[in-house]
Parts: C-alpha cells; structure tokens; sequence
C-alpha cells in the first residue's frame, strides 16, 4: 500500500500518482506545487496557473490574453506564452482520456503548510497483489492467476476436503 499524491489538478481532479514516503505529494507536485489563482495581479509578472489539464490550460490562456490586452506584457512574451500552452494543451489531451468524470475531488483539507489539498488516501501497490487476502475482490487492480495457479489450488482443496 502506497499513499497517493494529493495535488489537486484545475479541473478537479486529484493527481493519483503515489507520494513520497512522508509526504503528502509525488515527486512532481513536490518540486512544482504552487498556489493556483484564478486572479492575475493588475501589474507585475504574468504568474500563470497550472497548466496540467484541459482546465488549467483555459486558465492560462484566459490570464495571457486578458494581460495582453490590458498592455502589462507585449506580443512577443504573449507569444512565447501562448505557444508553451499550445504545448501543454496536446498533452493535457492525451492525459484527459485517464480521468473519469466520477473522479473529481468531492471533499477538500487545509494543510497549514501545503494550502488546500485532497484528502489522504492509500492505494495498491501491484506487487503486494499476489500476497493480499484482497485480491480477488479487489477493484483498484486487475489480478490475474494462471489456469495452472488454479487447478494446482482446486487440487490442494480436493486433497483436503473429507470424503463422503
């Protein structure tokens, strides 16, 4: 069993890759977690939101054109912004077919360190699978024996079982 990282992605859905041990996130939120605002500061740098879904990805370009038209950054860095979010945006396609709709964060915690994150939860490590008294029920991993595994079991039980 492993915690999962509990990053919260801009579209509501929650980074289910698993977290460092101790921590509360995976190696990538750990380094690149941030604050995500909906609002862009009226002068200063451009502080873009996460650009890690379909969601993020219509922030960022919402912030970049609003910016570009108000003056506070000119053609040339819109461009290079846009072009960064044309990037993202290809592979926020490709990743948005993993998330299912049912899947979305339906509960938030505040960490006074980490700011609003999901809540805790553990999942199945693939190599625990064959030892855990779970498995043949189990939902979150697809655990396959062999034909063989089988009947050397059915056998065993057959061995054991009192006769009539």
């Amino acid at each position: 069993m492993y915690n999962e990282c509990r990053h919260i992605l801009p579209g509501g859905h929650k980074c289910r890759s698993a977290a460092l041990r101790g921590k509360a996130f995976c190696f990538y939120h750990v380094a690149s977690r941030r604050p995500v605002t909906n609002r862009v500061p009226e002068t200063g740098p451009l502080n873009l939101s996460s650009i890690e879904d379909g969601a993020g990805v219509s922030l960022a370009l919402d912030q970049v054109l609003q910016q570009l038209s108000k003056g506070h950054i000119d053609r040339s860095l819109a461009n290079t912004f846009l072009r960064g979010i044309q990037i993202a945006n290809s592979i926020a396609r490709k990743n948005a077919a993993k998330q299912r709709p049912g899947d979305t964060v339906r509960e938030l915690c505040e960490d006074p360190a980490d700011g609003t994150i999901a809540p805790e939860k553990t999942a199945c490590d693939p190599e625990d699978c064959a030892e855990c008294e779970k498995r043949y029920n189990c939902k979150d991993t697809e655990f396959k024996e062999s034909d063989e595994d089988f009947r050397s079991l059915i056998a065993e039980f057959r061995r054991e079982a009192p006769e009539d």
